[in-house]
Order: structure tokens, then C-alpha cells, then sequence
């Protein structure tokens, strides 16, 4: 894989543009859950791992289904660390929030190639 600059530059503004998705999404999926009183951390790791995907992939200057798995992957580690430690009192001993979190960020991916594949040929 032969990078130019422009390239190299391309993703970096990706990698930027992801991890501020990242941080706002989490951010505003807390905020929204709390208002409707339903349990956070499901919500706020699907919706995270959902957009990071998707940031991830739209952002990308070339190889987007190479790097929205690779993101899809660095932001399942990244859940596997946060689910080990969570602020939230309601939270429960259960890994439901961890596995909505891989689905979502999963179906996303899926999206992405399906849309890549129809668009791209």
C-alpha cells in the first residue's frame, strides 16, 4: 500500500474526525438515555460503536471497508475496557450492554460493505 501525503494527511483528519465522533456521540447517547430514563450504557456503547463505523468509513480516503474494520475492531477492545469500569449505578453485572455494543458496531460494518460493494463496483 503506497501512501501520498495527501493520503497520510486524509487520515489523519479521519482518525480525528472518529475519535471526536466518538466522544460527542457517547456524550449526547448519555444525555439522550438519561432524559428518557432508560439504561445508559447500552445505549451510549451502541450508538458510539455504530457512528465510529461510520466515521470511520465515510472519512477514509481510500480502503473505507479496510478501515471501518479496523475501527469496528479498536472500538471493541476499547468496550472491552470501559465495560469493566462504569460510573453509572444502575448498571448491572451483565455483558448485554458489551454484546449491544459489538451488534451494533457489527451491523454497521455490514452496512458499510453492502453499500461499498453496490456503489463501488
Amino acid at each position: 500500500m503506497d501512501l501520498s501525503m495527501n493520503q497520510i494527511r486524509g487520515f489523519a483528519f479521519s482518525f480525528v474526525i472518529v475519535i471526536i465522533t466518538f466522544v460527542v456521540s457517547a456524550i449526547a447517547a448519555g444525555i439522550l438515555a438519561d432524559f428518557m430514563g432508560v439504561w445508559k450504557k447500552p445505549i451510549i456503547g451502541s450508538v458510539a460503536a455504530s457512528l465510529v463505523v461510520l466515521s470511520g468509513y465515510i472519512t477514509a480516503p481510500s480502503h473505507k471497508t479496510k478501515v471501518a474494520t479496523a475501527w469496528l475492531i479498536v472500538g471493541a477492545i476499547a468496550a472491552l475496557i470501559l465495560s469493566s469500569t462504569s460510573p453509572y449505578p444502575e448498571d448491572k453485572p451483565t455483558l448485554f450492554p458489551l454484546y449491544a455494543t459489538y451488534a451494533s458496531g457489527f451491523i454497521t460494518l455490514l452496512i458499510c460493505i453492502i453499500w461499498h460493494k453496490k456503489h463501488n463496483q
